[in-house]
């Protein structure tokens, strides 16, 4: 028996932007940005009909091989990889492929942000990417229609909610600027 969370949908999806927007704000935008780009792979291979796609593609690259080292197509079906441990397996190379963003991030810019700024800006791509983890899992994973994973609170639709992840974007970047323009006047006089 399911029990329901003192939660509702919305406060669920601002308590979980709250800490994307946190982890963004520690490292800062160029991490953020590289983790975007991890991200936005992950939701375009990982997605059920382009993983498919994706796994045809890497079942007929031995086949190719095959053919043009020896002349002959290897015999039997072409394996598939991330669709073959179903809608887990897709969950789990999803959370590799974040997980692979989010280290890489620390290794191209190992060095903590510098300015405030860059801390603030971070905010910005950090609120992207945590809109669209939670819309992927959202589509694909918490819903009843296909019987993965059930919740007791509905999943939070992150299209609902555009205008006020553009607000905290905005309000992110006026803060930086600000307080980077009054460190600005402070060191000049």
């Amino acid at each position: 028996m399911l029990s329901t969370l003192p939660f509702t949908e919305q406060q669920c999806f601002f308590v979980a932007m709250l800490a994307f927007v946190i982890v963004g704000f520690r490292r800062g935008w160029k991490r953020e940005v590289v983790t975007l780009i991890f991200v936005l792979l992950a939701i375009f291979v990982v997605n059920r009909p382009n993983a498919e796609l994706f796994d045809q593609f890497l079942g007929r690259v031995p086949t190719i091989l095959s053919f043009i080292m020896t002349g002959a197509a290897l015999p039997g079906p072409a394996p598939t990889f991330l669709t073959a441990m179903g809608p887990w397996g897709l969950l789990m190379a999803f959370v590799l492929v974040v997980a692979l963003g989010y280290y890489v991030g620390y290794r191209a810019f190992p060095a903590a942000p510098a300015t405030p700024l860059e801390r603030f800006i971070g905010v910005v791509p950090a609120i992207l990417s945590g809109a669209f983890m939670l819309f992927y899992l959202k589509t694909n994973f918490l819903t009843t229609n296909n019987g993965t994973l059930t919740v007791a609170v509905p999943a939070p639709d992150p299209g609902k909610y555009v205008s006020a992840l553009f607000v905290i974007a905005i309000l992110s970047v006026i803060v930086g600027l600000i307080w980077t323009r009054a460190r600005k006047t402070a060191k000049g006089k």
